[in-house]
């Protein structure tokens, strides 16, 4: 799911957002690969802290509050480096995936071969197939329409995003979004559709970066943390918004308690693990979240008529297919570490 982030803002490793990283890319393959998911486990803390719809749009805001600078400061040599982590993954990964499912369904007999239509509607709408690339394909052109309004409204740029974030609501509420695109096929819906649902987190992300309330919450950390809980806890306990039609990621619910998780994780402090060893290994698993996210869907239904554990969806698995695909992107990665191909497995 999820672009490679970058979690080096004044050369400084910051290794909460790393371990908030890896845990989130945890639970986006736990909803795909462990049925009934959070509701059988609701009573362990570390699985329903966040449900299975929150770790998308935190995702969101970390990439787009980490880009800030690259955007602000035009830095082009970063800006072609971002791009490139997202675009290499996005039209290689399909073609890869529909090659490999075309050679395992003739060796071992599966029902998995897609046409050529599929691999040109996947490559169009980033959901066919490999249905997980929407998050990519909405990242790459959210990263375009952003960094658009920065470079031709320079000075402006906050304001006119802010007006953007409340716009976007107003067509979610309007119920506009929803019946532009429910009638749409499902690969249509669930792209572009969700486009306006997930523009809020990227605008927040970047705003949160370009303002001083994460420094103001640092300052006043006691009252910002107990702020914090009493909003999850009230969210926990109580229905405080109106539900809303949308594509799984819509409404001002999903909008708050993200940007309030991400903003309780900036509070602890980056130093915290002092253990070398401790440090690099979460530096190696944070690296590979997002290729873990590429292709746990493809690896799961590989392995699901061979492991009875992934086949019934049980958690752990979610485990075996999480660590399947870590080996794989950790070994993709030491293969491929000094070309551009790399961009597939990190």
């Amino acid at each position: 799911m999820i672009e490679q982030i970058s979690f080096i803002k004044k050369q400084k490793f910051n290794i909460i957002f790393a371990i908030l990283k890896i845990y989130l890319s945890f639970l986006v393959v736990n909803t795909h690969c462990f049925v009934p998911s959070i509701n059988k486990y609701k009573n362990l803390f570390i699985l329903s802290l966040l449900n299975n719809n929150l770790p998308v749009p935190i995702f969101y805001i970390m990439s787009f509050y980490f880009c800030f600078n690259l955007f602000k400061n035009r830095n082009i040599v970063k800006i072609k480096q971002r791009f490139e982590r997202l675009l290499i993954p996005y039209f290689l990964w399909p073609i890869i995936i529909w090659t490999l499912n075309y050679i395992v369904s003739l060796l071992l007999k599966l029902d998995l071969i897609n046409s050529f239509n599929d691999l040109f509607a996947q490559i169009l709408m980033g959901h066919c197939f490999m249905t997980v690339l929407w998050f990519q394909h909405d990242l790459i052109f959210c990263s375009i329409f952003l960094f658009i309004i920065e470079l031709v409204f320079f000075n402006y740029t906050e304001n006119i995003l802010i007006n953007l974030e409340f716009l976007a609501y107003y067509f979610q509420y309007s119920n506009f979004n929803f019946e532009l695109f429910s009638k749409c096929n499902f690969d249509k819906k669930y792209t572009y559709g969700r486009i306006l649902e997930i523009i809020p987190y990227c605008i927040t992300g970047y705003i949160l970066a370009s303002s001083t309330l994460i420094n103001f919450f640092k300052l006043n950390k006691a009252k910002s943390i107990n702020l914090i809980i009493i909003i999850l806890i009230l969210f926990k306990k109580f229905d405080l918004f109106i539900d809303v039609n949308g594509f799984y990621y819509q409404g001002l619910k999903l909008y708050i308690l993200s940007s309030v998780i991400f903003i309780f994780f900036s509070l602890i402090p980056s130093n915290i693990i002092k253990n070398e060893f401790i440090i690099s290994i979460i530096k190696i698993c944070s690296n590979h979240a997002s290729g873990i996210y590429y292709i746990h869907i493809p690896i799961m239904k590989y392995l699901e008529n061979y492991i009875s554990l992934i086949k019934n969806k049980s958690l752990l698995g979610s485990i075996i297919v999480y660590i399947i695909c870590f080996c794989i992107c950790f070994l993709g990665k030491i293969k491929f570490g000094n070309t551009k191909l790399r961009h597939l497995f990190i």
